[in-house]
């Protein structure tokens, strides 16, 4: 008997909806659209407050008493403060003591006061275990939906240790009613990932990585190998992506990573546009503005910055021992 024949539309429903971070190339047009969106998105991120570290202040040796060195004079006085016995009488004695009070005069002059440094100011840094959790809770999703988890489990624990120590069971019951799908998979394969990186760092940040080596960051991937490789090759093209954005130092590797010619125009004009939308974040935010009302996912824009930028770069073959 003949079959009937399915039709696209059909065939599209059974797929489920499209990724909305399935790669692109990096043509011109698709450049210029990725810096058109990011645009859009970072109008409604609020550029962060700079982070005040005061300046470490070396000890100065200036209140020491020089009088306490060997040899600063021969007058025999001691440390202890206790009042010395006089130097035997010799003919030129006066002139010894003489001359060892100038010494003293001269060393124990105040110094010129030193300049007080001024406190540093620094942007806040993305923390990859962040770009982590978002791309494990959002993948195939609107970015909404990372951004909202990041929400709760921030103000449901304490810390990161707490929420590290807790079972996949109980935060799939945290965020039930959000209705992601596989929504246990992703919980278990976050906590597992959390823990190994715990091991690895004794603690839960992957910071190190920004100045880390390409080298380093594969052996390190290569020890936590519950991270999945989705999520590897999000943060590996992330963290090139800041590289390029941020360097001051030739980023031409960077690019060639990235899947962009350094050669063209295009790209030229793309980074330059790049560097003066990120300036003022001094990273590459994975949010999308304000969260949602009632505790739900903002659907205002698809994609964060990151994941928009991320399109644009080629999948990271995964290195696994």
């Amino acid at each position: 008997m003949p079959t009937k024949k399915k039709s696209k539309a059909a065939v599209a429903a059974k797929k489920g909806p499209a990724d909305p971070r399935e790669p692109l190339a990096p043509t011109q047009a698709n450049l210029t659209s990725a810096l058109k969106q990011l645009k859009v998105v970072l109008a409604d991120i609020p550029i962060p407050d700079p982070i005040i570290e005061e300046p470490v202040i070396e000890e100065s040796a200036a209140g020491k008493p020089a009088a306490g060195k060997p040899g600063a004079g021969k007058s025999g006085a001691s440390d202890s403060g206790s009042e010395s016995t006089p130097p035997a009488a010799s003919g030129d004695g006066d002139k010894v003591d003489g001359d060892g009070e100038g010494q003293q005069k001269e060393t124990q002059q105040p110094e010129a006061p030193q300049p007080v440094p001024k406190p540093i100011e620094r942007l806040p840094k993305l923390d990859y275990v962040d770009a982590m959790l978002h791309l494990y809770f959002s993948h195939g999703l609107a970015c909404g939906y990372g951004q909202e988890v990041r929400r709760r489990i921030e103000e449901g624990f304490v810390d990161r240790n707490e929420f590290r120590v807790t079972e996949a069971f109980e935060v799939e019951e945290l965020l039930q009613d959000l209705e992601i799908p596989d929504l246990f998979h992703r919980c278990l394969a976050v906590r597992e990932s959390v823990a190994q990186v715990y091991n690895d760092q004794n603690g839960v940040h992957m910071t190190f990585l920004r100045d880390a080596g390409i080298g380093d960051r594969t052996t390190f991937f290569q020890r936590v190998p519950a991270i999945e490789d989705h999520v590897v090759s999000f943060i590996s093209n992330l963290l090139a992506l800041e590289e390029v954005a941020f360097s001051e130092r030739s980023t031409l590797r960077a690019q060639q990573r990235l899947g962009l010619d350094p050669k063209s125009s295009s790209t030229a004009k793309f980074i330059d546009e790049l560097r003066v939308c990120l300036k003022p974040y001094g990273h590459i935010p994975v949010s999308i503005g304000p969260h949602g009302k009632d505790g739900k996912p903002s659907f205002k824009h698809k994609l964060s910055p990151a994941c928009i930028l991320v399109r644009l770069a080629p999948i990271v073959k995964v290195r696994r021992r």
